[in-house]
Protein backbone atom coordinates (compact mmCIF):
# COMPACT_ATOMS: atom_id res chain seq x y z
CA UNK A 1 0.00 0.00 0.00
CA UNK A 2 1.30 3.10 -0.66
CA UNK A 3 2.17 6.21 1.54
CA UNK A 4 0.51 8.30 -0.71
CA UNK A 5 -2.92 6.85 0.34
CA UNK A 6 -2.39 8.43 3.93
CA UNK A 7 -4.28 5.28 4.93
CA UNK A 8 -3.93 3.62 8.44
CA UNK A 9 -3.88 0.03 7.97
CA UNK A 10 -3.55 -3.23 10.36
CA UNK A 11 -0.87 -5.44 9.73
CA UNK A 12 -2.77 -8.30 11.33
CA UNK A 13 -0.31 -8.58 14.24
CA UNK A 14 1.81 -6.79 16.60
CA UNK A 15 4.03 -3.90 15.19
CA UNK A 16 6.75 -3.20 17.60
CA UNK A 17 7.15 0.25 18.74
CA UNK A 18 9.56 1.64 16.06
CA UNK A 19 7.24 0.53 13.43
CA UNK A 20 3.99 2.22 14.89
CA UNK A 21 6.06 5.46 15.24
CA UNK A 22 7.19 5.42 11.89
CA UNK A 23 3.48 5.11 10.55
CA UNK A 24 2.31 7.69 12.90
CA UNK A 25 4.51 10.06 11.36
CA UNK A 26 4.08 8.78 8.48
CA UNK A 27 0.53 9.49 8.41
CA UNK A 28 0.76 13.06 10.10
CA UNK A 29 3.50 14.00 7.65
CA UNK A 30 0.69 12.76 4.58
CA UNK A 31 -1.90 15.31 6.59
CA UNK A 32 1.00 18.11 5.99
CA UNK A 33 0.95 16.80 2.63
CA UNK A 34 -2.83 17.37 2.11
CA UNK A 35 -2.91 20.94 3.84
CA UNK A 36 -4.52 23.70 1.21
CA UNK A 37 -1.15 26.44 1.68
CA UNK A 38 -2.95 28.35 -1.16
CA UNK A 39 -4.92 29.69 1.38
CA UNK A 40 -2.33 31.12 3.23
CA UNK A 41 -1.27 33.12 0.25
CA UNK A 42 -4.05 33.53 -2.81
CA UNK A 43 -3.45 33.88 -6.23
CA UNK A 44 0.39 32.94 -5.57
CA UNK A 45 1.61 29.11 -5.37
CA UNK A 46 4.01 27.74 -2.98
CA UNK A 47 7.27 28.30 -4.60
CA UNK A 48 6.33 31.33 -5.55
CA UNK A 49 6.13 32.39 -2.49
CA UNK A 50 9.08 30.86 -1.61
CA UNK A 51 10.53 33.09 -4.32
CA UNK A 52 8.94 36.30 -3.05
CA UNK A 53 10.12 36.23 0.49
CA UNK A 54 14.59 34.96 -1.00
CA UNK A 55 14.19 38.07 -3.85
CA UNK A 56 12.93 40.31 -0.75
CA UNK A 57 15.40 39.08 1.91
CA UNK A 58 18.43 38.86 -0.73
CA UNK A 59 17.40 42.42 -2.15
CA UNK A 60 17.81 43.72 1.59
CA UNK A 61 20.61 41.97 2.46
CA UNK A 62 22.39 43.96 -0.55
CA UNK A 63 20.69 46.92 -0.64
CA UNK A 64 20.76 45.55 -4.08
CA UNK A 65 19.45 48.48 -6.92
CA UNK A 66 18.35 46.07 -9.04
CA UNK A 67 16.90 43.83 -6.98
CA UNK A 68 18.22 40.43 -5.97
CA UNK A 69 20.97 38.46 -8.46
CA UNK A 70 19.25 35.53 -10.31
CA UNK A 71 22.44 33.45 -9.44
CA UNK A 72 22.02 34.13 -5.64
CA UNK A 73 18.66 33.35 -5.77
CA UNK A 74 18.91 29.92 -7.50
CA UNK A 75 22.03 29.28 -5.36
CA UNK A 76 19.49 30.10 -2.23
CA UNK A 77 16.58 28.04 -3.17
CA UNK A 78 18.51 25.26 -4.45
CA UNK A 79 16.71 24.44 -7.89
CA UNK A 80 17.54 24.00 -11.00
CA UNK A 81 18.58 26.93 -13.40
CA UNK A 82 15.74 26.10 -15.73
CA UNK A 83 13.70 25.31 -12.76
CA UNK A 84 13.62 29.27 -11.59
CA UNK A 85 13.59 30.49 -15.77
CA UNK A 86 10.08 29.01 -15.47
CA UNK A 87 8.75 30.09 -12.35
CA UNK A 88 9.97 33.55 -12.60
CA UNK A 89 8.44 33.55 -15.99
CA UNK A 90 4.86 32.39 -14.75
CA UNK A 91 5.33 35.07 -11.37
CA UNK A 92 6.60 37.77 -14.18
CA UNK A 93 3.43 37.13 -16.17
CA UNK A 94 1.42 37.45 -12.94
CA UNK A 95 3.02 40.66 -12.43
CA UNK A 96 4.92 39.61 -8.98
CA UNK A 97 8.74 40.62 -10.19
CA UNK A 98 10.38 41.53 -13.24
CA UNK A 99 14.07 40.66 -14.13
CA UNK A 100 16.40 43.22 -15.51
CA UNK A 101 19.66 42.76 -17.02
CA UNK A 102 22.67 45.27 -15.24
CA UNK A 103 23.84 47.74 -18.01
CA UNK A 104 27.71 48.04 -16.49
CA UNK A 105 27.63 43.86 -16.40
CA UNK A 106 25.34 42.74 -19.04
CA UNK A 107 25.95 39.38 -17.87
CA UNK A 108 24.68 39.65 -14.99
CA UNK A 109 20.85 39.28 -14.64
CA UNK A 110 18.61 40.56 -11.68
CA UNK A 111 14.93 40.01 -10.35
CA UNK A 112 12.72 42.38 -8.18
CA UNK A 113 9.46 42.53 -6.51
CA UNK A 114 6.70 45.11 -8.19
CA UNK A 115 4.08 46.39 -6.24
CA UNK A 116 2.08 43.73 -6.69
CA UNK A 117 4.26 41.09 -5.41
CA UNK A 118 4.91 43.08 -2.28
CA UNK A 119 1.43 43.02 -1.46
CA UNK A 120 1.02 39.68 -2.13
CA UNK A 121 4.02 38.76 0.44
CA UNK A 122 2.60 40.92 2.89
CA UNK A 123 -0.77 39.34 2.29
CA UNK A 124 0.49 35.89 3.02
CA UNK A 125 2.45 37.07 6.19
CA UNK A 126 -0.72 38.66 7.33
CA UNK A 127 -2.70 35.66 6.24
CA UNK A 128 0.00 33.18 8.45
CA UNK A 129 0.06 35.39 11.31
CA UNK A 130 -3.87 34.31 11.78
CA UNK A 131 -3.24 31.28 11.14
CA UNK A 132 -0.40 31.00 13.40
CA UNK A 133 -3.38 32.28 16.29
CA UNK A 134 -5.35 30.26 15.42
CA UNK A 135 -2.88 26.96 15.52
CA UNK A 136 -1.88 28.65 19.24
CA UNK A 137 -5.35 29.06 20.45
CA UNK A 138 -6.01 25.50 19.60
CA UNK A 139 -2.67 23.69 21.42
CA UNK A 140 -1.41 26.34 23.61
CA UNK A 141 1.87 28.70 22.90
CA UNK A 142 4.34 26.49 24.71
CA UNK A 143 3.50 23.10 22.93
CA UNK A 144 3.22 25.86 19.35
CA UNK A 145 6.82 26.84 20.14
CA UNK A 146 8.42 23.30 20.97
CA UNK A 147 6.56 22.14 17.61
CA UNK A 148 8.42 24.77 15.95
CA UNK A 149 11.93 23.70 17.77
CA UNK A 150 11.16 19.97 17.31
CA UNK A 151 10.35 20.38 13.04
CA UNK A 152 13.48 22.83 12.83
CA UNK A 153 15.46 19.99 13.80
CA UNK A 154 14.80 17.96 10.82
CA UNK A 155 15.28 18.51 7.15
CA UNK A 156 13.03 17.05 4.94
CA UNK A 157 14.33 16.23 1.23
CA UNK A 158 12.80 14.19 -1.73
CA UNK A 159 14.10 11.27 -2.51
Amino acid sequence: MSSLHCRRFDTGGEMDDALKLAREFEHAMCRFRRMDYSALHPGVGNMEFAVLEMIHKLSAQHDAIYGAAISDLQKKMEILPSALSRLLRGMEEKGLCVRSIDPKDRRSSYVSLTETGQERREQGHGIMEVFAQRVVERMGEGRFRELIKQLSLIHISEP
